[in-house]
């Protein structure tokens, strides 16, 4: 059976065939970690819960006047904790990423490198959940609280959280997403996904349009309407996630080769068992 194996295909980075003279593999096929998965997911929705009771909390009793004491306080303290920890957390985790990375990523067998493709789709999962959640409470939080206050400046209660907080993690995110994909699959260690690195910088291109934002809002757009001009481009930073459907199928065409693969280990390991 393993001769069959050497005969199923090559990709761009190495044989998917293991050496014909490993044992056959003796734990089960890869599976996506959902456990995990849904854990993370557990966490987001309680960060987010607690971010929107202190929102409600504290936006409109010291939350309207970013010269009062009490605004620097509720406000500021989180803005300025934000600003050291988000950076510092993610160059701390980037280069983690880096130090532990596999120094022998072309010996990775098939079933373990088919076992972090599903790692790698259940942690998109997560992120989809947490970027839908976040977009729904977060950015239309601050659309409502302008609505009613109509001040839009650089630093409101809906600001430190969404711009911040959420946007920053998002990006940092993605970066380390960046690093471990191009660091933990063989696939991508000779190469470099374009399709995920355009949707990674063009996402990060959310930034400049908040300055302008905020820019225009301060000096000549006091109203928050959804459908203002200055808004029209944070359309266009999001769209660009929509590359990651083609990085999507570059794992999925690699994750075809490496199933034929896995699937005759898994016939093999049932042989060896009976």
């Amino acid at each position: 059976m393993s001769s069959i194996t050497q005969d199923i295909g090559t990709s761009r980075s190495r044989p998917l065939a293991r050496r014909p003279d490993a044992p056959p593999p003796t734990e089960g096929p890869p599976r996506v970690p959902w456990g995990w998965a849904l854990g993370i997911t557990a966490l987001v929705f309680a960060a987010l819960t607690a971010v929107k009771w202190y929102q409600h909390a504290f936006s409109w009793s010291v939350g309207m006047d970013s010269f009062s004491d009490e605004f620097q306080t509720y406000w500021m303290s989180i803005f300025y904790t934000e600003i050291i920890a988000i950076p510092v957390l993610g160059g701390l985790g980037a280069l983690a990423l880096w130090l532990t990375r596999d120094r022998d990523i072309m010996s990775l067998s098939p079933h373990d490198e088919l076992r972090r493709f599903y790692a790698m789709f259940g942690i998109l999962t997560v992120a989809a959940i947490a970027i839908v959640s976040a977009l729904g409470l977060l950015t239309e939080a601050d659309a409502a609280w302008h609505q009613v206050v109509v001040r839009d400046t650089d630093f409101t209660p809906t600001h430190i959280f969404l711009f911040y907080l959420g946007i920053p993690v998002a990006w940092g995110a993605l970066i380390l997403a960046w690093i471990w994909v191009h660091t933990r699959l063989p696939i991508f260690t000779s190469r470099i996904s374009v399709p995920f690195s355009v949707a990674i910088l063009g996402f990060m291109m959310v930034g400049p349009v908040v300055a302008f934002n905020e820019w225009a809002h301060t000096f000549f757009y006091a109203e928050e309407l959804f459908a203002a001009p200055v808004h029209w481009f944070f359309v266009l930073a999001g769209f660009f996630l929509v590359f990651l459907i083609g990085f999507v199928v570059q794992c999925l065409q690699r994750m075809r080769e490496l199933m034929h693969v896995v699937s005759y280990e898994e016939i093999e390991r049932l042989a060896a068992e009976h």
